[in-house]
């Protein structure tokens, strides 16, 4: 069993809403990934958010492996509130996004935990973010 997996997730958009990009920076034990896409069609920067989330659970799905613990970290208060049930959505087009994420963190093996962190403390997945913007 592979011990830790921290991952750091962003999302941007210009303007709001506009193009929009997700940032991934992904830490297992030594190795670090760098994944920075484009979105498509117009989004605002909630859904760019919540689409780095679902990129990042499907990423953990797609790796097989079996880890002690997962670490997310968002600069998004609302969608780490609202994944984390202290918050309720009521907006309908994030209701969406955010039963898919619930449903993928199902699927995951291991525990995953989604924690909040101030932007300065994500800034190499806001970078990646901001590339991704097409």
């Amino acid at each position: 069993m592979v011990n830790n997996l921290k991952i750091f997730i962003d999302g941007a958009c210009q303007p709001n809403p506009g193009s929009g990009g997700i940032g991934i920076y992904v830490i297992s034990n030594d190795t670090e990934e760098k994944i920075s896409l484009p979105l498509k069609g117009t989004v605002t920067n909630n859904i760019a958010e919540y689409e780095a989330l679902i990129f990042a659970l499907n990423t953990i799905i797609k790796r097989k492996e079996l880890y002690d613990h997962i670490d997310i970290f968002s600069d998004s208060q609302l969608v780490c509130m609202q994944f984390n049930k202290k918050w309720k959505c009521k907006d309908k087009n994030l209701s969406v996004l955010l039963d898919k994420a619930l449903k993928l963190r199902d699927e995951i093996k291991s525990k995953v935990s989604l924690a909040y962190i101030p932007r300065e403390e994500n800034k190499v997945a806001d970078e990646l973010a901001k590339d991704g913007i097409s």
